[in-house]
Parts: C-alpha cells; structure tokens; sequence
C-alpha cells in the first residue's frame, strides 16, 4: 500500500493536493460513515470524520462515482487520512475538484465540520 502524507526529509508532499470539500462515504465491514472530504491526492484523502474508523482499518472511500479501497493512515480531532491500496488516476482527481466546484457556485457548498457534527 502506498504511504500518504508527507514526504520523508523535509515534510514535503510526496503528490499534489487538490481541495475537493464535499460529502463522501467511507465504509469498513461493520459501517458506513458519512464523511467531509478536504483534500484529495491520486495516494490517498483527508477527511472530516468525527467518529472515524480506527487507524490501520481497512475501508472503502466513495465520492461521486469513484470507490477505492484503502487504509486509515492517521486519526486525529475529528479527522482522517485514507491511504488509498491503488493510486487514483488523475482524471479522478480532477472529477472530484470538479465536482466540489459545481458544488460551491450552486450554492451547494459544504461547511464539514459544523454539517457533519449535526449528523
């Protein structure tokens, strides 16, 4: 499984980030979690996840019409980071900034933590 964050020696990224902020679902055997989505990478995704899956817990990340399989890389305050089994192509990636920016000029746009917490 690829590692996702940063980068070993000097705490670079090791991919390129795109803000994505929508909802996803992230789901592990037992559950589905509704999730924010803040950040995507073609290696992995940083979500807003208040009651996030365990550190090292297999799922599956699911936005639009992207799934992948993965592997919670950290949990922290409310947050996560999957670490995807295969890196997402480029197209994905853009798909999902795409998509949040159709989000964002309809009116749609997402404020995770406030919208999650009331979930």
């Amino acid at each position: 499984m690829n590692t996702f964050g940063n980068a070993g020696g000097g705490g670079r990224r090791k991919t390129a980030r795109a803000q994505a902020p929508q909802l996803a679902l992230l789901s592990t055997i037992a559950t589905d979690r509704r999730v924010g989505l803040v950040d995507v990478s073609t290696n992995g995704v940083h979500l807003v996840a208040p009651d996030a899956p365990a550190e090292g817990e297999d799922v599956i990340f699911q936005a639009e019409s992207i799934q992948l399989f993965g592997r919670v890389a950290w949990v922290r305050s409310g947050e996560c980071g999957v670490a995807f089994a295969a890196p997402m192509c480029a197209e994905q990636v853009n798909r999902l900034k795409n998509e949040a920016i159709t989000q964002k000029s309809s009116g749609a746009d997402i404020k995770h933590r406030s919208k999650l917490a009331a979930t």
